[in-house]
């Protein structure tokens, strides 16, 4: 899960938020995004990654995170 984790990083980061901040945004715990972003736990869920997209897209104007998200968890289960 390195690929997703580093994208979700990635990602929070040029939104411009902490990793508090998009818990709050996402309504996910944040050591959960702690988690994800280490490549850590279990694979997020699709539901996960539409939460997570929504929060990123809507605060820093990001397009298309979910499909970005959802593309390097793939890669990331196919490694596995």
């Amino acid at each position: 899960m390195k690929r997703f984790g580093n994208l979700l990083e990635q990602k929070r980061k040029a939104a411009g938020l902490s990793v508090p901040e998009l818990a709050q945004l996402s309504g996910l715990p944040a050591s959960r995004l702690q988690e994800l972003e280490k490549g850590d736990g279990d694979l997020p869920s699709f539901d996960m990654c539409y939460q997570l997209s929504q929060a990123l897209s809507s605060h820093g104007g990001l397009n298309f995170v979910l499909q970005d998200l959802w593309l390097a968890l793939r890669v990331d289960k196919l490694g596995a």
